[in-house]
């Protein structure tokens, strides 16, 4: 399988499986993508200010997290990871106010996508 782990750097000549990036791409605009203050984050915590809206992208990009790592082939434990990652975010960011401010330093996608590259590398070695 071509899926690396490693960097997709160009001109580093490694093959990267579209599926991680995908991950990787859609973990840096949901939980990295801009820095305030030294503070990094993305667009979930920003559009998480938005009822229903924000819990419905901090669910798509689990789901992306999830459907990645399937077509990896990873295991049930790192589908089970990135579901819990997701499902602690989903909750904790439910809550008025709290759940933005958690949002803002919690990142779940972060934490799917270095759980996904965990596993590639141990696939690897």
């Amino acid at each position: 399988m071509m899926a690396r782990a490693g960097s997709s750097r160009p001109g580093t000549g490694e093959a990267v499986h579209p599926a991680l990036r995908r991950a990787r791409r859609w973990s840096y605009l949901l939980d990295a993508r801009y820095e305030i203050a030294g503070i990094r984050f993305g667009l979930d915590p920003v559009i998480g200010l938005v009822p229903v809206v924000g819990d419905l992208v901090t669910i798509g990009g689990g789901l992306i997290m999830l459907a990645s790592a399937h077509q990896l082939g990873l295991s049930i434990w790192v589908k089970a990871k990135i579901v819990g990652y997701t499902l602690l975010d989903y909750l904790a960011g439910s809550i008025p106010v709290l759940g933005d401010i958690f949002d803002l330093f919690y990142t779940s996608h972060r934490y799917c996508l270095q759980a996904i590259e965990r596993a590639l590398e141990r696939q690897e070695g």
